[in-house]
């Protein structure tokens, strides 16, 4: 029962880090904007058209996967993309992307900030809304990146929540899981 229940906290903690999957991905040529969760890919940050990520693998530093266009470009064709990103070995973060269609092919390095914090997180709030997540959804995957300097408003800004709270709905989401997992492996009578 012990292991059955470790395993179970093991598989609900991975599952936890693995929701939060919006990236933002600067390239020599714009920004490219991933989410991994909902298998979705904009081109040059735009909104439309987007692309379905299909046949997603993640090997070692690697990442492949093909990129298919929404809309339709005559005859029922569609867009296609092979995609390679090379991750850092520390911190899993993309360095560097091959874009490879049959027309063109693109290879660039990428950075996961703009190095404005505030800016990042109002673009990705917008991805988010496209994707579909509702406003308290998962936060965003957060690469390396410069932090802003405070202002003063910032500074007069109360705290709105303490880690004491914070440390209960963490508790209360843990117990939660426990209880479901608990249901899962009950016997059956």
């Amino acid at each position: 029962m012990k292991t059955k229940f470790i395993l179970a906290f093991v598989m609900m903690s991975l599952a936890m880090v693995a929701s939060a999957q919006i990236q933002l991905l600067y390239l020599d040529g714009g920004r490219d904007v991933i989410d991994r969760n909902k298998k979705l890919y904009w081109m040059n940050g735009d909104d439309d058209p987007c692309f379905d990520i299909l046949n997603y693998k993640k090997t070692g530093n690697k990442e492949t996967f093909t990129l298919r266009g929404k809309e339709d470009i005559g005859n029922g064709q569609h867009d296609i993309y092979s995609v390679v990103m090379t991750l850092d070995a520390k911190t899993q973060v993309p360095i560097e992307i091959t874009l490879d269609n049959k027309e063109y092919k693109i290879n660039s390095k990428v950075k996961t900030s703009s190095g404005d914090a505030r800016e990042d997180e109002r673009v990705i709030q917008y991805f988010k809304g496209l994707a579909g997540y509702s406003k308290e959804s998962t936060p965003a995957v957060k690469g390396t990146s410069v932090p802003a300097a405070a202002s003063k408003v910032e500074e007069a800004k109360p705290e709105e929540e303490t880690p004491k709270d914070a440390g209960e709905k963490i508790k209360d989401k843990a117990k939660d899981a426990i209880g479901k997992v608990k249901g899962v492996f009950k016997k059956k009578k």
